[in-house]
C-alpha cells in the first residue's frame, strides 16, 4: 500500500522512457530513402545525358532538341525530391545536407539556363553551317576557275576554323570572304555570294559563343555536387540507421524491465486484494453510518452515535472509541460519547483531559492529515503526551478533530490496549469521513436544541411585546384616573387651610398619586411608549453617579465594588434612564443578597468580531459599552430566568415589590438598541450584562439645567376650547382653567366641538385637546381646526406616552404637547407661552 503513491510517477517516467526509445529507435523511412537515392541517381544520370546530347547537338548529330528538354525535365523532377534528404540528419549534418541540396538545385537551374541559350545559339549556327556548305558547293560547281579557287580557299579556311575556332583562323575565314566578295570577281551570282558571306561571317561570330556554352555545360558541377550530396546523405543515413539499431536494443531491454515490473505489480495486487476487500467493507460501513443519521429524530441521535462507534470499533479491530465535545452542555458520560469492547478495561479519563491533550499536542511527527496518529505509544519521546497515554494504558492512539462549518466541536479518539495498530493514510481518510458524519449529527442535535431555545425566546419576546402593549393601554387609562385625583387634589389644597386636618389628608392623597404616577412612568418605560430624547453621553460619569446613589441607599452590611474602565466611551441615550437601569439592577441584586455581601458593578468596552446569541437578544459584531452587575445572592432557576422581565412578576413576598424594576430596565435597554445577557445559578448568584452600542465621540449635549421656579401667570379672560372624551377630566380642566383666570368652553365629543368652532372661529384664543378620542384623534381634530384658522394655537394633551412625529404635529398646527395628568403650574406656563 505504501508503494501505491509511487506507482503513478514510476509508470509515467517509464512510459516517457519507452516513448523516447521508440521514437529514437524508429528506422529511417525505406520508401523515402529509395526516393531520395533515385532522385540523386536521376540527377547524375540525366546530367551526363544532357552533356552528351549537347555535344551531339553541337556536331549536328541531333535532328531536334527533345532529348535536351527531356533531360532538363527529369532533372527538375529529381530536384523536387532532394530536400527529403535532410530528414535523416540533424544538427550540423542536416545543415551540411541542406547546403549540398541547395548547391545541386542551383547547378541544375544554371544548366537549364545555359541549355536554353545554347539551343538558340546552336540553331542559328547549324542553320548557317548548312547554308554555307550548301551554297559553297553550289557556287564551286557552277562558277569559273577563279571563283572555284576562291570558294575552295574559303571552304578550307572555314573547315579549319570549325575544327579549331581560333582568332587567326577566324581572320583567315574573314579574308577569304573579303576576296570572294571583291568586285573583280564575276558578279553574276553576286546575291548568292553575299548570302554566303553573311552566313560565313555569322558562323565566325557564333561558333566561339556556341563552343563556350558547350564548354560551360560540359564543365557544370551538377554531377559532382550530386555525387557529393549522395555520399553525405548515405553517411548520414548510415549513422541514423546505426542509432536506430542501438535504441531498438535499448527498447527491447526496457520492455523486459517493464514486463518484470508488471509481474511484480500483479503479485502485489494479489497480496493487497484482501486489504482492498476489507477497505470496501469499511467504506460500506461508513456509508451505512451516514445513512443511519438521515432524518433521524433528535432524541435518537445520541444513542445512534454510540451504536456507530460500536460498529466502527468492531470493523477496525480497535479496543475503544470516544467522542469528546468542547461544550459541557453537550457532554454525556465520560465527557461525550464512548464505546469500549467488552473485557477491555482502562482507567477513567475526563473529556477535559482528552481535549487538553489533543489541543496542546506538540509532536508534529505524529500529525497526519490534521489528525494525531500514534501507532506505538512506547516509541514516543518522553514528555507529557507519552506519560498521559501510558497512564491510560494505551498502546496505539488516533485522535481526529470534529469540525462543522469551520467550528471545532471536539475530537474522535480511537485506541487499542491489547495490541498495536498502524493506520494507513487511506484508513485515516475514511475515519475522518466517519468523524465528519458524527460531527454533523452532533451539530444537528445542537442546532435543533438552539432552535428550540430561540423559539422559546421568540415566544417570550412576543409575550413581552403583548404585555407591553397592554401595559401602555393600562397606563393611558390610569393616567386619566390620576389626572382627576391629582387635579382635584391640587385644587383642594388651594382652598384648604394650611394647618387643617383635611389639608393633610389631601396631601397624603397627592403623595399616593405621585407614587402611582411613578409606577405609570415605569409601565410606559417597559412598554417603550414613552417619548425619549437620546443624546450622546459619556457613560462612565453617569454610571459612577448612579453607583454613589446606590451606596447611599445600601446598609453598611452591603458594599459596592466598581471596575469602571470605559474611559471616554460614548453612547446614545438618556442619562436619567441609564441611571435608572443601574439603580433597578443594583436594588434587585441587594435584595437577592439580603443586603449582605459585595455587589460588583463593571463598565468597560468590547468589540466582538462575530455575532453572538445572548440570553435576551442577539449581539451583532461591533463596538459596545458593557455594563455588568454581579451579585453573590441566592441565584435563580431556569423557570424564574424566563419570566424575570415580565411586568408585575416578582418572587418577593406581597407588599415588598411591584415587579416593575427589571421590566423597566428591559424596556430602557431595548429602547437604547442594546442587548441583555443574564447568567444565574441557584446558590451561586446572578450576573446581568448589558451591551449598549458605542458611537464615535462627539460634542455631548449640554446638561439641561433645573427649571427655576416660575410664578404662575394668570389669564385675562381668554376663551379656551377644551376637548376630552373623559367627561370628569374635561370638567376638571374647565375648573382648573377658570381658577387660572381663563374662560373655558368644554366638550366631550369632537363633532360637537368642531361644530361650535365652525360657527364662530374667532371666538377662541387657544385649543386644549386630548390625543386619544373615539370619534377622531386629537391630531386629526387639530388638523380640521388648522385648515379653518391657521393662526390658532393648539395644545395637545397626552397620557399614552406614545412618541409623536414632529412633522405630523406641525402639519396639524399643534403648537405644543403636554403630558397628563395636568397640574395647574404646568398648564399655566404652557398657556402663558402661547397667549402672553
Amino acid at each position: 500500500m505504501k508503494s501505491l503513491p509511487i506507482l503513478a510517477p514510476v509508470v509515467a517516467c517509464l512510459l516517457i522512457v519507452l516513448t523516447y526509445l521508440l521514437v529514437q529507435g524508429a528506422a529511417p523511412d525505406a520508401a523515402r530513402h529509395e526516393r531520395t537515392l533515385d532522385a540523386l541517381r536521376t540527377v547524375i544520370l540525366y546530367n551526363a545525358a544532357l552533356q552528351r546530347d549537347v555535344l551531339r547537338a553541337r556536331t549536328g548529330l541531333l535532328h531536334d532538341y527533345d532529348p535536351l528538354v527531356r533531360s532538363i525535365d527529369r532533372l527538375d523532377e529529381a530536384t523536387l525530391a532532394l530536400p527529403a534528404a535532410r530528414d535523416v540528419a540533424s544538427g550540423e549534418a542536416r545543415a551540411d545536407i541542406d547546403r549540398r541540396v541547395a548547391g545541386v538545385i542551383a547547378a541544375v537551374r544554371d544548366e537549364e539556363t545555359l541549355v536554353e541559350t545554347f539551343k538558340s545559339a546552336n540553331a542559328l549556327l547549324q542553320n548557317s553551317l548548312n547554308y554555307f556548305n550548301y551554297m559553297s558547293g553550289r557556287l564551286a560547281s557552277e562558277g569559273n576557275g577563279l571563283r572555284t579557287v576562291e570558294i575552295g580557299a574559303l571552304t578550307i579556311a572555314m573547315s579549319r576554323f570549325i575544327g579549331d575556332p581560333q582568332p587567326e583562323e577566324a581572320m583567315a575565314v574573314t579574308a577569304a570572304l573579303d576576296r570572294l566578295e571583291h568586285p573583280s570577281i564575276d558578279t553574276a551570282r553576286a546575291g548568292d555570294v553575299r548570302s554566303l558571306g553573311s552566313h560565313g561571317r555569322l558562323i565566325v561570330s557564333r561558333l566561339p559563343e556556341v563552343d563556350g556554352l558547350v564548354s560551360r555545360l560540359q564543365g557544370a558541377p551538377t554531377g559532382e555536387r550530386a555525387r557529393a550530396l549522395q555520399d553525405a546523405y548515405l553517411a548520414a543515413h548510415g549513422r541514423v540507421a546505426a542509432r536506430a539499431a542501438l535504441f531498438q536494443t535499448l527498447l527491447y531491454i526496457a520492455a523486459l524491465v517493464l514486463v518484470g515490473y508488471v509481474a511484480y505489480l500483479l503479485a502485489r495486487l494479489r497480496r493487497n486484494a484482501e486489504i482492498l476487500r476489507q477497505r470496501l467493507e469499511f467504506e460500506g460501513l461508513v456509508a451505512s453510518i451516514s445513512s443511519q443519521f438521515i432524518n433521524l429524530p433528535r432524541d435518537r441521535i445520541r444513542s445512534d452515535i454510540g451504536k456507530g462507534l460500536a460498529r466502527l470499533v468492531a470493523q477496525s479491530g480497535l479496543d475503544g472509541a470516544q467522542i469528546v465535545v468542547s461544550r459541557a452542555g453537550d457532554a454525556g458520560p465520560s465527557g461525550g460519547y464512548a464505546y469500549r469492547r467488552r473485557g477491555v478495561d482502562v482507567p477513567a479519563r475526563s473529556a477535559n483531559d482528552m481535549i487538553e491533550l489533543a489541543s496542546r499536542w506538540t509532536l508534529t511527527d505524529n500529525v497526519l492529515q490534521g489528525c494525531i496518529s500514534v501507532p506505538r505509544v512506547g516509541e514516543l519521546p518522553d514528555g507529557l503526551e507519552k506519560a498521559r497515554l501510558q497512564a491510560w494504558r494505551l498502546r496505539s492512539w488516533l485522535c481526529i478533530p470534529l469540525s462543522h462549518t469551520g467550528e471545532r466541536l471536539g475530537f474522535l479518539a480511537l485506541d487499542t490496549v491489547t495490541h498495536e495498530k498502524h493506520w494507513a493514510d487511506d484508513d485515516i481518510a475514511l475515519l475522518r469521513t466517519a468523524a465528519e458524519i458524527f460531527a454533523n449529527a452532533i451539530a444537528r442535535e445542537r442546532s435543533e436544541h438552539e432552535r428550540e431555545a430561540l423559539q422559546a425566546r421568540l415566544n417570550q419576546s412576543q409575550r413581552l411585546e403583548a404585555i407591553g402593549t397592554l401595559a401602555g393601554g393600562i397606563a393611558h387609562e390610569f393616567n386619566n384616573i390620576l389626572g382627576a385625583i391629582l387635579g382635584y387634589g391640587e385644587m383642594a389644597l388651594a382652598v384648604l387651610l394650611k394647618d387643617s386636618r383635611a389639608r393633610r389628608y389631601v396631601q397624603q392623597i397627592m403623595k399616593a398619586g405621585e407614587r402611582a404616577q411613578d409606577v405609570t412612568e415605569q409601565i410606559l418605560a417597559f412598554g417603550r411608549r414613552r417619548e425619549r430624547r437620546h443624546r450622546a453621553l459619556t457613560a462612565q460619569p453617569v454610571v459612577a453617579e448612579a453607583v454613589d446613589l446606590l451606596r447611599a441607599s445600601f446598609p453598611a452590611t452591603l458594599s459596592v465594588e466598581t471596575h469602571l474602565a470605559a474611559a471616554d466611551a460614548v453612547m446614545m441615550g438618556d442619562p436619567t434612564e441609564l441611571q435608572q437601569v443601574v439603580m433597578n439592577l443594583g436594588a434587585n441584586a441587594g435584595q437577592a443578597m439580603n443586603n449582605r455581601g459585595v455587589l460588583r458593578v463593571e463598565l468597560d468596552t468590547t468589540a466582538p468580531a462575530e455575532a453572538s446569541m445572548l440570553s435576551h437578544g442577539n449581539l451583532p459584531p461591533g463596538r459596545y459599552v458593557r455594563l455588568a452587575v454581579r451579585d453573590g445572592g441566592s441565584g435563580m432557576d431556569q423557570a424564574t430566568l424566563e419570566r424575570i422581565f415580565e411586568p408585575f412578576f416578582t418572587t418577593k413576598p406581597a407588599g415588598q415589590g411591584t415587579g416593575l424594576g427589571l421590566s423597566t430596565a428591559h424596556g430602557i435597554v431595548a429602547a437604547h438598541g442594546g442587548a441583555l445577557d443574564v447568567r444565574s445559578k441557584v446558590g451561586e448568584g446572578t450576573m446581568f450584562e448589558i451591551y449598549f452600542p458605542q458611537v464615535e465621540r462627539a460634542a455631548e449635549d449640554a446638561h439641561e439645567g433645573e427649571a427655576a421656579d416660575v410664578p404662575i401667570q394668570y389669564g385675562s379672560g381668554e376663551t379656551i376650547l377644551v376637548v376630552d372624551d373623559d367627561r370628569p377630566l374635561m370638567q376638571l380642566a374647565e375648573e382648573m382653567l377658570a381658577a387660572l383666570g381663563y374662560e373655558p368652553v368644554g366638550f366631550d365629543r369632537t363633532p360637537a366641538a368642531l361644530s361650535a368652532f365652525r360657527t364662530d372661529p374667532e371666538r377662541f384664543d387657544l385649543v386644549l385637546t386630548d390625543e386619544v378620542m373615539p370619534d377622531m384623534t386629537g391630531i386629526e381634530f387639530s388638523g380640521q381646526l388648522h385648515r379653518i384658522r391657521p393662526d390658532l394655537p393648539v395644545v395637545l394633551m397626552t397620557g399614552y406616552g406614545r412618541p409623536l412625529r414632529s412633522r405630523q404635529l406641525t402639519a396639524a398646527g399643534i403648537s405644543e404637547v403636554i403630558k397628563k395628568p395636568l397640574l395647574s403650574a404646568a398648564v399655566a406656563q404652557c398657556l402663558a407661552r402661547h397667549l402672553h
